[in-house]
C-alpha cells in the first residue's frame, strides 16, 4: 500500500484543505499512483490497488470485470491522453466508481484511492 499526505495515520482520507475527513462514511484502504510513462497501464494500476485493498492477488480481481464497472479508456483519454492539436490535456478532477464493496477514485493527478464503507458500531441490544 502506498500512502500520501492527504490521509490520517489511521488511513482516513482528508478533505482538500487537509483538516477534516473527506467522507466519514468511508475508510481509506489502499492507494496507488499512475504515471503515464509507467510500464503499467491505468487498468493494471487500478486492479493492483483493488487487489491491495482486498488483500488478494491481482489475478483474483475478475468478478465483475473492471470494464463493467467503469470506462477506463474514457478516464485515460480525459486525464492522461495524448496531445490534441499540439496541446496537452489539462483536465482536472476525479472520477469515482464502485467496484464490489469498494469506492475507487481516480484523480487527474494520477492517484488511485480505494475506500470501503466505514464499519458502524453495533447498536446496543434494546433489552
Amino acid at each position: 500500500m502506498t500512502s500520501s499526505n492527504d490521509h490520517t495515520d489511521d488511513g482516513t482520507k482528508l478533505a482538500q484543505d487537509g483538516t477534516e475527513p473527506d467522507d466519514t462514511d468511508m475508510t481509506f484502504v489502499a492507494q496507488a499512483h499512475y504515471e503515464r510513462e509507467s510500464h503499467r497501464d491505468l487498468t493494471t494500476e487500478i486492479i493492483f490497488a483493488i487487489a491491495d485493498a482486498a488483500d488478494v492477488a491481482p489475478v483474483d480481481i475478475k468478478d465483475p470485470p473492471l470494464y463493467e464497472a467503469v470506462d477506463i479508456a474514457a478516464i485515460e483519454d480525459g486525464f492522461f491522453g495524448p496531445k490534441v492539436a499540439g496541446k496537452t490535456r489539462d483536465s482536472e478532477g476525479s472520477v469515482t466508481f464502485r467496484y464490489n464493496q469498494y469506492h475507487v477514485e481516480v484523480g487527474s493527478d494520477g492517484w488511485i484511492t480505494v475506500s470501503e464503507p466505514a464499519e458502524y458500531e453495533d447498536l446496543p441490544d434494546p433489552e
